[in-house]
């Protein structure tokens, strides 16, 4: 049985770096919340989702609770969050930072830890971003729902800017961490996948203690094959990556 400290925490990323899958793992141990993005600014889907049956109320459905003049409606909504006991946090994307600046002021001023969760392999980005595109869904739930047979299309036209923009999105963050002196602990989700190890430093760096291994995430993954396996035009792919700086990209 674990006994978490009450610890409030935020994880920082942006889109398919694999964050509902590390919330979901973390949400699994015991005295330990961790919310999906609460700061989306649009009221939650219907759909089935991973937390559907517990999701806490977002700051775009809760006005009327906490008012909607921010800054103030805002630091009310997340002191509410944080209320429960043991470890307590939310995912946040850059996006949001940009569409609620004062979040950061609230980090500061509380001194909440960050995870800040990147995704090392950009062309992986882009194949879950299509992926997610070709489906429609952006988590597989039930091994029925995934597809056979995924296979998409990279567009090789803008393959090296959108590689050099995603890489770009991680540095504007880390900067933003460093400007702000927030105390965190940047990890890259491969490392996540590969082994308990750098999952220890994360329940480290957030004072969680739990007296078993990791729960398992009810989020499947939706691409089961290797790059050349998925991507259609592969060859094409690699013609232009394999000369530049991300050339190691390819597997």
């Amino acid at each position: 049985m674990s006994h978490s400290a009450d610890t409030h925490f935020v994880v920082f990323t942006t889109q398919r770096n694999g964050s509902t899958w590390l919330i979901s793992v973390l949400n699994g141990l015991d005295d330990v919340t961790a919310h999906g993005e609460v700061l989306l600014p649009r009221p939650r889907s219907k759909e089935r989702r991973w937390d559907s049956d517990f999701a806490y109320p977002r700051y775009f459905e809760s006005k009327a609770e906490h008012g909607s003049l921010r800054p103030f409606s805002l630091y009310r909504y997340l002191d509410t969050l944080y209320s429960s006991r043991g470890a307590v946090g939310f995912k946040l994307m850059y996006s949001q930072v940009r569409a609620y600046p004062e979040v950061i002021p609230y980090l500061m001023r509380k001194r909440i830890p960050v995870v800040h969760l990147v995704r090392q392999n950009h062309l992986d980005v882009l194949i879950s971003s299509q992926i997610k595109r070709s489906i429609g869904k952006a988590h597989i739930l039930s091994p029925s729902d995934r597809p056979e047979d995924v296979r998409v299309n990279i567009d090789t036209t803008t393959l090296l800017k959108d590689l050099e923009k995603l890489r770009f999105r991680h540095d504007l963050g880390r900067r933003l961490l460093r400007i702000c002196r927030l105390s965190h602990l940047e990890v890259a989700y491969e490392d996540l996948v590969s082994g308990q190890a750098r999952f220890d430093d994360v329940l480290g760096f957030l004072s969680i203690r739990t007296g078993h291994g990791l729960s398992e995430s009810n989020i499947l993954k939706t691409r089961l094959g290797g790059q050349r396996q998925v991507i259609r035009n592969y060859d094409d792919v690699r013609a232009v990556l394999q000369n530049s700086e991300f050339s190691g990209l390819l597997n």
